[in-house]
């Protein structure tokens, strides 16, 4: 049975921080920490008190790890959840909140106490939580590329392309737009998307842009905003239900009619879109969900079910 004593002398580093990475607990450098799990995983090194899990090889059990709670991940849960207990796996979900919470999660994978992980929002880079792949499968719905993690994102350009013009045949040509952070790759997508249709169509106003880090309070804050404006959009397209119906919410305070002085439009086709009444986008969450299972499960399984097709498209109100 492979040791601690065995990694310090396959990695020349001390038991004393081996054990650190083993635990989860204490500050070992990330150059380290790599040199350790990739030994971990080399020499196929299993602690003591998960030695049952490793007869049983599979604990049937995956990680859902989300940074922190915003309205869509409860939909999402209930979507993946669903299709795990279809093929027998339970889901311990884990609110990481920051970065130290989420390697200790992954760490699970180390200890074989969880058998693959999803990523809903992640907090370290992407190469940090790459290391953990070699000890269980991880997949994302983010849009990530990168040759350890499955991504089956959903590429924002060309829906927002299909929005923008959308928006622009049926006559709206001040169009505001509140996204999430340009640390979002759909975000830079979407930018991107509106810049390209500008040069195109230069009789529309597109540069009515709000970014925000997280869906609390935005709605309301862009709507102040909107309301203050000099020359305020006719529409305004949200990247979350969420944030859609609370800016609603608010301008419906001052007695703004929508869509009649103002077309909000949403993201994520999520309970909250229909319950609003709002025109949204559907960016195929159930199917992602569905499909990052799917993944996970063929590589334990060593299977190759298929895949459920992802066709974002515009979803129109009641």
């Amino acid at each position: 049975m492979i040791t601690i004593y065995d990694l310090a002398k396959k990695t020349g580093i001390s038991k004393s921080t081996i054990s650190r990475v083993v635990s989860g607990n204490g500050y070992v450098s990330e150059e380290k920490r790599k040199i350790i799990l990739n030994a971990m995983h080399e020499l196929n090194y299993i602690p003591n008190q998960v030695a049952k899990n490793l007869r049983q090889k599979q604990t049937k059990t995956i990680g859902f790890l989300v940074s922190d709670y915003f309205p869509l991940v409860g939909d999402f849960i209930n979507s993946f959840t669903k299709i795990a207990a279809k093929y027998g796996y339970n889901v311990n979900v884990y609110f990481t909140q920051n970065a130290k919470n989420e390697l200790k999660t992954l760490r699970l994978l180390t200890t074989r106490a969880l058998d693959a992980v999803f990523i809903l929002t992640r907090i370290n880079s992407w190469d940090t939580i790459s290391s953990y792949a070699d000890f269980g499968p991880i997949s994302t719905w983010q849009r990530v590329e990168h040759a350890h993690i499955y991504s089956n994102y959903i590429d924002h350009y060309p829906v927002y392309t299909d929005v923008l013009n959308h928006l622009d045949s049926l006559g709206y040509k001040r169009v505001g737009h509140v996204l999430s952070s340009l640390r979002n790759a759909n975000t830079r997508a979407r930018v991107k998307a509106i810049d390209d249709f500008k040069l195109q169509h230069p009789d529309s106003n597109q540069d009515y842009q709000l970014f925000y880090h997280g869906q609390h309070n935005a709605g309301a804050d862009a709507a102040d905003k909107w309301l203050h404006a000099k020359e305020r959009p006719e529409a305004m397209v949200f990247f979350a239900d969420f944030v859609a119906a609370e800016f609603i919410a608010s301008l419906r305070k001052h007695h703004v009619k929508v869509p009649e002085d103002c077309l909000v439009v949403g993201s994520d086709n999520s309970e909250i879109a229909k319950l609003m009444n709002i025109p949204t986008i559907d960016l195929c969450f159930r199917n992602q969900a569905h499909n990052a299972f799917i993944y996970l499960y063929n590589e334990l399984n060593d299977q190759q079910l298929p895949f459920e097709k992802q066709t974002p498209q515009w979803i129109d109100a009641d």
